[in-house]
């Protein structure tokens, strides 16, 4: 009888969450959920009805964009950045004013094929991507002086240019974002391929990509509380690199979170989120599964169920509460995790997972995030995050099931999604490889776990552990 009603509870669970969304706002998905007004008088409290009822914007995805192909490296998208100074980019804190074109000569992304010479400021970005393989390609922050439409994406003045040089396919970062958006996390950051040139010499293939950032209309859906408010938007960084003041250490799991909005908050507001995440944390600890008042009365459990899926089947190293793991609360919403970030080492590009976690092996088989986690000095990564007390709760893993066997159909069209982004971009992925920029995909180089003979071998291996660890990971949950 306990069984049956557990069921009954996770069918209504997943009922109430999950509200199909049908419009599409470009090529790539339906449009993202969170979009709406702010209340024109104070400017910080949210009116739309995003709270409790998290869109399955995943659900009409298309199995992959629809793109214009292009027949010569010439006429691939291209991105042209002029420093005022003529000197490169090497602060990683300080912003270089310069100049910026977007071309796409044969409309690959839009119908606009160029955005003219815009004005802009550039700084370095990153951690141990900046200066990876000797800094041959490096990743970038760029704020434009004006919004503008990048390559057919929303408006915008903050954009990321992401070098991939660790992953010798190029395509990890683009699969897991596509996995996110797949499985409806409430924000996923949109993303094109393009060659990028600085100062008039070639510095690679890059993906550009929106800058994450509170916006509760566009990205992660939150108004950031503003003045004396307390209980409003929040978007907070877990990360164990505290090189401000704007961060705080939770009680029960001792996890470092940064404020990335607000920006500059003021006591007040540090006490209020502080004290909210602590709630969810203690709750955790101590057991509370109470549906009323347990986590679940502080917590949207259904973005925590999303983000598992897009982790553990990527297997990834610098997520999982570890490192890019995100955390946001607005005034009508309970705590939630917005979006996913960081997978160059993911999907099997990494050669420590047994040795810094502990595990039984590198490859697609085994459990990961449900057993293990924090930062590898952590005891091996044996220090628990808030995924080994959900998995105590029957209910959550309940809606684990049932979620899953919703997104699998989806999962399944990854390889041929992989496929159509090599089709698109293998002309690039080519110049890249050639011009000595992809040192992974090299068969003199040490490419973890294998030496590789080219970008398109290394696709070729991932695409294999992909499908392992997708039909692993499909009994594991179900056999729960």
């Amino acid at each position: 009888m306990k069984e049956k009603i557990l069921k009954v509870l996770a069918i209504m669970a997943l009922l109430c969450s999950v509200m199909v969304s049908c419009s599409k706002s470009d090529p790539e998905s339906p449009a993202n959920p969170g979009s709406g007004t702010q209340d024109p008088g104070t400017g910080t409290q949210p009116t739309d009805p995003l709270p409790q009822r998290w869109t399955d914007t995943g659900a009409d995805l298309p199995a992959y964009p629809t793109y214009n192909k292009v027949a010569s490296l010439s006429d691939f998208p291209r991105i042209n950045i002029t420093t005022d100074d003529g000197n490169p980019i090497t602060s990683l804190s300080t912003f270089k004013k310069g100049k910026i074109t977007f071309l796409d000569p044969k409309k690959m992304y839009s119908e606009v094929t160029s955005l003219g010479t815009l004005t802009m400021q550039i700084r370095g970005r990153g951690n141990t991507t900046w200066g990876a393989e000797g800094g041959i390609k490096n990743p970038y922050r760029i704020k434009l002086d004006q919004h503008s439409k990048v390559f057919g994406m929303k408006g915008d003045k903050d954009w990321i240019l992401l070098p991939d040089v660790l992953d010798p396919t190029m395509l990890r970062t683009a699969v897991s974002f596509r996995i996110a958006r797949m499985v409806s996390m409430p924000w996923t950051t949109k993303f094109r391929t393009a060659e990028l040139y600085i100062n008039g010499s070639y510095a690679g293939c890059y993906l550009i990509v929106e800058a994450k950032e509170a916006d509760r209309q566009n990205k992660v859906p939150v108004t950031p509380v503003e003045g004396t408010v307390t209980d409003g938007g929040y978007f907070l960084e877990l990360d164990m690199r505290t090189d401000d003041d704007k961060y705080f250490i939770t009680n029960t799991f001792g996890k470092t979170l940064k404020f990335k909005d607000p920006e500059n908050p003021t006591n007040d507001q540090k006490t209020f989120i502080r004290n909210y995440v602590n709630a969810v944390e203690q709750r955790l600890f101590s057991k509370q599964f109470d549906p009323s008042t347990g986590y679940r009365s502080v917590m949207e459990v259904s973005t925590f169920i999303n983000y598992f899926i897009v982790e553990e089947l990527t297997m990834n190293i610098d997520g999982n509460m570890r490192l890019s793991t995100y955390f946001a609360k607005d005034a009508d919403t309970k705590l939630f995790i917005p979006m996913v970030w960081d997978f160059d080492r993911a999907i099997g590009n990494c050669d420590y997972l047994t040795s810094e976690f502990a595990l039984s092996g590198n490859g697609p088989t085994g459990w990961f995030i449900k057993i293990r986690g924090g930062y590898p000095d952590e005891d091996h990564g044996r220090k628990d995050t808030y995924f080994q007390y959900l998995f105590m709760d029957p209910l959550f893993v309940s809606e684990l099931k049932a979620r899953w066997n919703q997104v699998k159909p989806r999962l399944d069209l990854i390889p041929g999604y992989i496929d159509k982004m090599c089709e698109y971009n293998s002309l690039a992925y080519d110049h890249n490889s050639q011009a000595g920029k992809n040192p992974h995909a090299n068969r003199n180089y040490s490419s973890p776990p294998n030496a590789f003979l080219s970008w398109r071998d290394a696709r070729d291996w991932m695409k294999d552990w992909y499908s392992a660890r997708l039909a692993w990971l499909d009994g594991a949950i179900n056999n729960l």
